[in-house]
């Protein structure tokens, strides 16, 4: 009964950990997304003349078209 007993609770913490580390790798999945989006924005805010106009008029910046 013991080494049923100590195999279930394995099983149950084995069971628990690979959970656990599926709801991990999916955070992390949503956070490399996150990232790779936010990085394309930092681009487009750096590069794109018509982001930066309407960044810009949205802050209240005037600028004029080149």
């Amino acid at each position: 009964m013991l080494v049923v007993s100590i195999n279930y609770r394995a099983f149950a913490d084995a069971s628990e950990e690979v959970e656990q580390n599926s709801r991990l790798t999916g955070q992390v999945q949503n956070l490399i997304d996150e990232n790779l989006a936010l990085q394309e924005e930092i681009h487009l805010l750096k590069t794109d003349p018509q982001i930066i106009q309407r960044e810009a008029r949205r802050i209240g910046i005037g600028l004029r078209p080149e």
